[in-house]
């Protein structure tokens, strides 16, 4: 390829979309820990990228590279999970360093771009994104006929109002100075608030939403998830949801990720007062279409996947907090084995991520795994614990509700983690109880409380506790 097609053919816009999107599977953060250092020729704008601390050293004395940027970036001296070499190459007649990911490139530009000597690998990075990992753009400059990387944003508009070219991203890399990693952090999880939409407004959920919004930063808050029955019944005029989807606007607004299951009660199940609907039962409670028309999918921002194409009831959702990745399963009640089956994907192909599975029945009120599908649903919450819920080593928690007050059940799966099991289901009409659970992956605990933000009362039924020696996937 001739050098001006090269040139064009570098990437843009389109190219950076598909790196975003994509993301890494297994990755050695740790690995990339070793300084890369930035010196420029001022003579001809050259720029040098090395972790070799002596070459920097000399660079400027030896070489001309009077220029010293500091440290660009950190990477690896050596291949590890999930990392691929950069290569580093030299054009003569350019008096230029060039380093790319892509060995294809490397080759072509040796063979038609006049970069004639290989230098080799200058280190090791990665070509997909991860949380722990900062994106490299690249910059032409025609005039110059050089090319610059650039990490952050001010770095990006120096370059671009220096008349530079971003090409896109080439790969990714550890930042300069890694952030401190804040190993606490809170999710909340709200039981069924059924009864707390029967009157305009809903003041005990509108409560709730906005006490989790003002103490956002208190908590940490990352996350909240619903258990289910989160309206009674429906209405020709569906008012109910209208109130639960106002409340929930307050945490639309504050940009707080969020997922709701879907109860018994929010399916065309169960009609006004409560007794069943007409028609088939198992029919009905999977009609969620006013469940979904009023919860579409895009109020769920951390939303990665459904099971069918425009419903909640079965989805994952993914966040990053404390350090480690997060997979929040959203799963059916009485689940069905097509979702099952497809929550089984979900899991195997998320080994690294912790998983919080989040369902409307699961244990009882005594605590134990409730073995009956209700009498009109699919599998039983004993048929999911035995098929999905125990058979994944990343699994952490399972929450639910529908019955009962507080109830929490320790289990080992079979690769030996432990699976807990909190139930939280309190149906009061005073109140507007929450529970709260802080994860501490430094301490490697986790503690969790029923809080009333309405009473500025915690329960004191066994539901405050802390759980220490827990193995965080990491």
């Amino acid at each position: 390829m001739a050098l001006v097609g090269w040139l064009a053919a570098c990437g843009g816009p389109m190219e950076e979309a598909r790196e975003v999107a994509t993301t890494a599977s297994a990755l050695d953060c740790a690995a990339l820990s070793r300084e890369v250092h930035h010196r420029i020729r001022p003579t001809n704008g050259d720029s040098l990228y090395t972790l070799n601390a002596n070459e920097a050293a000399n660079a400027a004395t030896t070489w001309g590279y009077t220029d010293n940027r500091g440290v660009a970036f950190r990477a690896a001296p050596s291949t590890g999970t999930g990392l691929s070499p950069v290569y580093r190459i030299y054009s003569p007649s350019r008096s230029e360093h060039f380093w790319t990911i892509d060995e294809a490139e490397r080759n072509d530009l040796m063979q038609n771009g006049g970069y004639t000597t290989n230098e080799n690998v200058g280190f090791y990075a990665s070509k997909t994104p991860a949380a722990c990992l900062v994106p490299v753009y690249r910059y032409s400059n025609t005039a110059l006929r050089k090319h610059r990387f650039a990490i952050t944003e001010a770095q990006r508009n120096e370059l671009t109002a220096a008349g530079w070219v971003s090409q896109g991203i080439k790969f990714y890399v550890a930042p300069e100075s890694p952030p401190p990693v804040d190993t606490k952090f809170t999710f909340a999880v709200i039981p069924d608030t059924q009864n707390e939409v029967l009157t305009t407004p809903a003041t005990r959920l509108d409560h709730r939403l906005r006490w989790l919004v003002d103490n956002r930063s208190t908590l940490d808050l990352r996350f909240v998830l619903h258990t289910g029955d989160v309206v009674n019944w429906d209405t020709p005029d569906h008012i109910q949801y209208v109130r639960a989807s106002e409340s929930t606007e307050i945490l639309d607004t504050a940009g707080i990720p969020y997922v709701y299951a879907i109860g018994n009660h929010d399916t065309a199940a169960v009609c006004p007062g409560g007794s069943a609907c007409p028609g088939n039962v198992n029919a009905n409670l999977r009609d969620t279409s006013t469940f979904n028309a009023y919860f579409p999918l895009s109020r769920f921002t951390a939303l990665a996947g459904v099971y069918e194409a425009g419903k909640i009831d079965n989805s994952y959702h993914t966040f990053s907090a404390g350090g480690l990745d997060w997979l929040v399963l959203n799963l059916e009640l009485w689940a069905r084995t097509g979702a099952v089956d497809w929550a089984k994907t979900v899991l195997a192909q998320h080994p690294r991520h912790n998983v919080i599975i989040n369902t409307h029945s699961h244990l009882t009120g005594g605590g134990t795994i409730e073995p009956r599908n209700g009498g009109y649903g699919n599998n039983s919450p004993q048929y999911v614990f035995d098929q999905l819920i125990k058979q994944y080593a990343n699994v952490r928690f399972v929450f639910s509700g529908h019955t009962g007050n507080a109830a929490y059940l320790a289990s080992t799966g079979v690769h030996g983690n432990t699976i807990h099991q909190i139930l939280t289901a309190y149906h009061e009409n005073t109140s507007n109880l929450t529970r709260l659970v802080e994860v501490d992956t430094a301490a490697n605990t986790f503690s969790t409380r029923v809080y009333s933000p309405m009473t500025n009362a915690e329960k004191q039924d066994g539901s405050k506790f802390t759980i220490s020696h827990v193995s965080w996937v990491r």
